[in-house]
């Protein structure tokens, strides 16, 4: 099997000051350089021993509705343990071209906070320590993917103008970065501009990215196992399109690591 390499002609854009210096700070700590920097909670910057594991603090991390239990494989909501491994009734008659889904946490509270937080353009460190809490609380599953590479939903480049930044790009940068992955985050290219998912009823939204990804020239997805990034599943539909393009172009299994799962429509 070809191993899926990135376009050498793929353009990544350049990044902003501030993805700069959140990178810098998220490096620092992460080298264990704790005497240069303040090691401060990502959420709500209380000071925190420099042994702390988390990027978070205990408190943070008590307020989150972590999805610790019995999950659904399919699309990654919580379920009662013994149907973890059937169709839960969030996705129970869906047409679903991913093969699992792995979340963090549920999408409420302080975890929706800061990911509402995160579509801005001053998100990026906060979205790098949410991407290092997933990987903390779900590496098993996510070393059972096996990727060959990680691929972040992508950002229609009108958004991304308004924004300044994709969450999902920078969750999947850490994530790849861990699984020891290729990243491919110009493997995926959305062609046309849609309106917001959560601005249409559930009802409307697979038709809404219906054919809405295309793969990138230059990228051989023969069997590939896919890691697919993004920051928010509700409905499954984006995601869901993504990897019906992925399959489409050869990939033989895919799989979704999100932030948070909307567990009410």
């Amino acid at each position: 099997m070809e191993t899926p390499i990135e376009n050498a002609n793929g353009s990544k854009g350049r990044k902003s000051l501030a993805e700069a210096g959140a990178r810098l700070a998220h490096w620092c700590r992460g080298a264990g350089l704790d005497l240069l920097l303040p090691v401060a909670c990502a959420g709500c910057d209380a000071e925190m021993a420099a042994e702390h594991e988390s990027p978070f603090c205990g408190e943070c991390i008590g307020r989150l509705r972590l999805l610790r239990g019995a999950n659904c494989t399919r699309c990654g909501a919580a379920v009662p343990g013994a149907v973890a491994r059937q169709r839960c009734y969030l996705c129970r008659g869906t047409k679903i071209w991913f093969d699992e889904a792995v979340a963090l946490g549920e999408y409420d509270g302080l975890l929706r906070d800061w990911l509402l937080a995160m579509k801005d353009g001053r998100g990026e460190l906060l979205a790098l320590a949410l991407a290092e809490m997933i990987w903390q609380q779900c590496r098993a599953r996510l070393e059972a993917v096996l990727p060959d590479v990680v691929v972040p939903v992508p950002m229609h480049w009108r958004r991304r103008w308004v924004r300044g930044t994709n969450s999902a790009v920078l969750l999947a940068e850490r994530l790849a970065q861990r699984l020891r992955a290729p990243l491919a985050t110009d493997l995926l290219r959305r062609t046309r501009h849609t309106p917001p998912q959560f601005s249409l009823p559930p009802s409307e939204r697979p038709a809404n990215v219906r054919g809405a990804f295309a793969v990138r020239p230059g990228y051989h997805l023969r069997e590939a196992r896919v890691l697919v990034v993004d920051d928010i599943l509700t409905t499954c539909s984006t995601c869901s399109a993504v990897a019906r393009t992925l399959k489409q172009s050869g990939a033989g299994y895919v799989a979704v690591a999100i932030a948070a799962r909307t567990l009410r429509h």
